[in-house]
């Protein structure tokens, strides 16, 4: 019985060095959030929501099955895979800005919208994309893998299938160890891009004015669409992922900067009235000050 070509042992380790990175991330930041800021974690379930609502059953779907529709356009036309890039980018800054919009409007209501919140509604959001889609999507791909090498006989495959399955695992084969560990780079500095977003959309409660949704629509937009266009003209090499890699940190260093450009001071504590020290024995004495009248 032959085998099919297996990574290497470091490059299992650093997929699930990763898998458990992209799972744990959002929920130390959740927790020092929680401890630091003093904010409950019914936001953090909040953002989760609006993600599982605007993102898990409604446009992540959508987009798959019309991805698989347009395929056979997409790969003979470049005006259509541009088109569609730019679609995907558009459509991903209006369901999930709009979905932070709705969020903050109906599940926060009345209650104040403070930077506090809106941090923890940032974390929720991009750790349920962190947990649910990316860390969901390394799992079974481990897990596809190790049961195909365990399984998988390549001279019993028809000859049509040997090929392009031998040539798959060969080419997961021949990558560095470390290049799983990249998954997790992105991570890294994603969600801190969640949390600046979700600041600008609460400046639209803060400050009264629509047009913060608007640049949180295209921020967005513009996010996604340079990422993939820098990876789609680059190509697919290790060269090429280090790139868009370095872009994404960028883009993270400037998510950090908003966040922080964007925190309200603290309310300052009431002070009590201070008196001129002629008149301190009257304040705390209401009798010497009547009879000093008299």
């Amino acid at each position: 019985m032959t085998h099919l070509p297996s990574p290497s042992a470091l490059w299992f380790l650093a997929t699930l060095v990763t898998l458990v990175f992209v799972i744990a991330y959002p929920l130390i930041l959740a927790i020092a959030a929680n401890r630091r800021l003093h904010v409950s974690w019914k936001y953090f379930g909040f953002g989760a929501l609006i993600f599982f609502l605007f993102q898990v059953i409604t446009r992540v779907p959508a987009v798959t099955v019309l991805g698989i529709v347009l395929r056979p356009t997409l790969r003979h036309s470049q005006v259509a895979l541009w088109g569609w890039l730019v679609a995907l980018a558009l459509t991903a800054g209006l369901f999930e800005e709009v979905g932070r919009y709705v969020g903050y409007r109906w599940l926060m209501g009345h209650e104040e919208k403070t930077w506090s919140k809106g941090v923890m509604y940032g974390i929720g959001h991009g750790g349920l994309e962190s947990m649910l889609l990316v860390g969901g999507q390394i799992a079974l791909s481990l897990v596809s893998i190790t049961v195909s090498l365990a399984i998988i006989n390549p001279s019993a495959l028809p000859a049509a299938q040997r090929h392009p399955v031998v040539s798959q695992f060969q080419a997961i084969a021949n990558q560095p160890g470390w290049l799983p560990l990249l998954g997790a780079w992105e991570r890294l500095w994603t969600l801190p891009v969640h949390i600046a977003l979700s600041v600008i959309v609460l400046q639209v409660f803060r400050r009264k004015n629509l047009g913060w949704l608007l640049l949180a629509i295209g921020a967005h937009a513009f996010f996604d669409f340079v990422t993939v266009a820098t990876q789609q003209i680059l190509g697919s090499a290790i060269t090429s992922s280090l790139i868009v890699e370095g872009i994404i940190a960028v883009f993270g260093l400037i998510a950090l900067w908003v966040i922080f450009a964007l925190r309200e001071p603290a309310t300052p504590t009431a002070q009590p009235a201070q008196f001129p020290p002629e008149q301190q024995t009257y304040a705390v004495n209401p009798q010497a000050a009547e009879e000093a009248a008299q």
